[in-house]
């Protein structure tokens, strides 16, 4: 159990309800959502659908099945989904695409989650001749693997042109999607350049549960079907519709966030001689920071000197410490999360 005082860095998603929420949660018109019938539900779906340029909208428990319900609409087995070769949907899902869909990844070059267009290119042409058909694209906005980093919207629209060049569907999985169009201004019209998207409303959102997967209606008719056989249909889901919805209002906080993280950053970096363990300080633009250690013996330890000061952290590949900021990070704690740091690594 997390202590009361303890500040949690391990994600985005450890935030809890703001007493703002739970008032929306106690006021939600609800109905049962398997006839159609739960009106925050039916708004917050057409709500979001509109924000993001898209006909419809489907609201989903979890980021995961909206992405596998994705791929379960785009692909048939056997065949292939381009992405990077450290994406969530690959890695992240407990291989719930080779379990659902009988699909397989093909990797492409990547910088930051930004897929190479040549290689890209090249891949599809080679898919021609005695390798499996390439149905899909799958781009994941922002990228998590490499601290969150932004795939530029301009990037995405080259990836949509060559995609439809090629006849392959293109899936967005944008769990911090909202990062990256508030850093960059930019890409609120995304219905217009891919087949599909999903975003979380648990990761810097701040809402407790819930994702949304947007596309065409046929898409979204479909995909009702999909979340019933996976056992995601839910009944007077307004209750927690109605906190998605509460976030989604407040998705410009999530500058504050970048902020905070841009401030530690420049802490960290202004004591760059005094952090004798930390090989590399990583920094992406949104909210994450990704501290590198030369082997896991020094990275867990760092993590335990950091939970004896009451901070929380966590691994992103062995040797690699994540710190996520959050909602739930008051100005107040930036000096004492870089001090511990400090103290921690020197």
């Amino acid at each position: 159990m997390i202590e009361l005082n303890m500040i949690d860095l391990r994600s985005d998603t450890v935030t809890k309800p703001s007493k703002e929420m739970l008032d929306e949660i106690v006021k939600a018109q609800v109905g049962d959502d398997e006839y159609g019938e739960d009106p925050t539900v039916n708004e917050l779906e057409e709500f979001c659908a509109e924000l993001l340029g898209f006909e419809a909208g489907l609201f989903v428990s979890s980021g995961t099945m909206g992405n596998q319900i994705s791929l379960l609409n785009h692909t048939n087995p056997g065949e292939e989904v381009i992405t990077s070769s450290d994406s969530h949907i690959k890695n992240y899902e407990h291989g719930a695409s080779s379990f659902l869909s009988r699909i397989q990844f093909r990797d492409i070059k990547n910088i930051d989650g930004v897929l190479d267009e040549d290689d890209l290119k090249q891949t599809i042409e080679d898919s021609k001749i005695h390798k499996p058909k390439i149905s899909l694209v799958s781009i994941e906005n922002t990228h998590l693997a490499s601290g969150g980093s932004i795939v530029p919207f301009d990037k995405i629209k080259s990836i949509s042109s060559l995609a439809k060049e090629s006849e392959l569907k293109l899936h967005i999985d944008g769990a911090r999607i909202w990062h990256a169009i508030l850093e960059e201004k930019k890409g609120y019209d995304y219905g217009k350049y891919c087949d599909s998207l999903t975003f979380c409303f648990s990761k810097g959102l701040g809402a407790p549960i819930g994702s949304m997967l947007l596309g065409t209606n046929e898409f979204i008719e479909n995909s009702r079907e999909y979340r019933k056989k996976l056992g995601g249909g839910m009944r007077q889901v307004g209750i927690i519709a109605s906190a998605a919805k509460h976030a989604i209002n407040k998705r410009e906080e999530l500058l504050h966030d970048h902020e905070k993280t841009l401030y530690i950053y420049k802490k960290l970096t202004e004591i760059r001689e005094k952090l004798k363990l930390i090989d590399e300080i990583e920094y992406k633009g949104t909210n994450m920071i990704f501290l590198f250690f030369k082997d896991i013996t020094l990275s867990n330890n760092f993590l335990k000197k950091l939970e004896k000061r009451n901070i929380k952290a966590g691994l992103i590949k062995k040797n690699i410490v994540r710190l996520v900021l959050h909602k739930d990070i008051n100005k107040e704690d930036l000096d004492n999360i870089v001090e511990t740091i400090s103290h921690s690594s020197s």
